[in-house]
Order: structure tokens, then C-alpha cells, then sequence
């Protein structure tokens, strides 16, 4: 990568593959913004979303994912790549990852970005992502 697609202060954990990984083609990108209420949430959310990670080579449809964090800002989320938006979307209703949304709900401040394109290309995934983290929490 040529430059760093995030402004400071953005931590970006390393690309954790999925058991579609090698997909070229069109994909479905959906970015997550968490916004928490205090630094022992962020603590949390950064466990869980851990968590989460390591279930990533096995999820039905997963290209990949990054995690992001800003922990000055409490805020933090993923950068996640899909062969379609259908495999996403099972994510999203996966009984864990259910249960982890309810948890929160109401206590934290949740934004999303999603796109499709027609070639998986790494940074102007990450470039077209930092856009969105980089804008201000819609909650903040």
C-alpha cells in the first residue's frame, strides 16, 4: 500500500482472511463505526470484536476483515469483505453475532457503510473505508 488510507490515531489490526480469501472479483464491503459511552465499553467491544475475528476463517461467504479502533474517540468497528451482500447479511443474523448486537443495543452508537464493487482491490477498499471512519461518529 502506498499510504496510510486512515488519519491518526486510527489503528488497523491485521487483514484476517476468511475461507474466501483469494476472491478477485465482485464483493460486498460493509464498514461498522461503534461509538461507546465509556473507556470499560471500549475495552468490551474491542474483546468481543476480537472474539468475532477468530471465527472469521470458517464464516460462509467471508473474504476478510480488518478491525479498526480510534480508542481516543471510544470509537472503533470492522472493515468486512463479502463474496455477496446475502453472506453478510447471514452474518449479521448469525445467532452469535445476534446475541452481541442485543447486548449492546442502546448502550452504544452504531454507524455503517456498505458498497459492492466489481474488483476486490485491497486499498481502494481501505482508501474508500478511511473516508468513512474518518468522517465524524453520526452520534458524536
Amino acid at each position: 500500500m502506498t499510504a496510510q488510507p486512515f488519519a491518526e490515531g486510527t489503528v488497523l489490526m491485521p487483514w484476517k482472511p476468511g475461507p474466501r480469501e483469494e476472491a478477485t472479483g465482485s464483493v460486498f464491503v460493509s464498514v461498522t463505526d461503534f461509538l461507546a459511552g465509556s473507556e470499560e465499553e471500549v475495552q468490551q467491544i474491542y474483546a468481543q470484536g476480537m472474539e468475532l475475528g477468530d471465527t472469521w476463517p470458517v464464516l460462509h461467504g467471508a473474504v476478510g476483515v480488518w478491525l479498526w479502533g480510534r480508542p481516543a474517540q471510544r470509537r472503533g468497528g470492522s472493515i468486512s469483505v463479502w463474496d455477496t451482500e446475502r453472506d453478510m447479511r447471514r452474518f449479521v443474523r448469525w445467532p452469535v453475532h445476534a446475541r452481541i448486537m442485543r447486548t449492546w443495543r442502546g448502550r452504544v452508537q452504531v454507524a455503517t457503510d456498505s458498497w459492492r464493487t466489481d474488483r476486490f482491490d485491497i486499498e481502494e477498499t481501505l482508501v474508500r473505508a478511511g473516508k468513512t471512519i474518518d468522517a465524524p461518529h453520526p452520534g458524536a
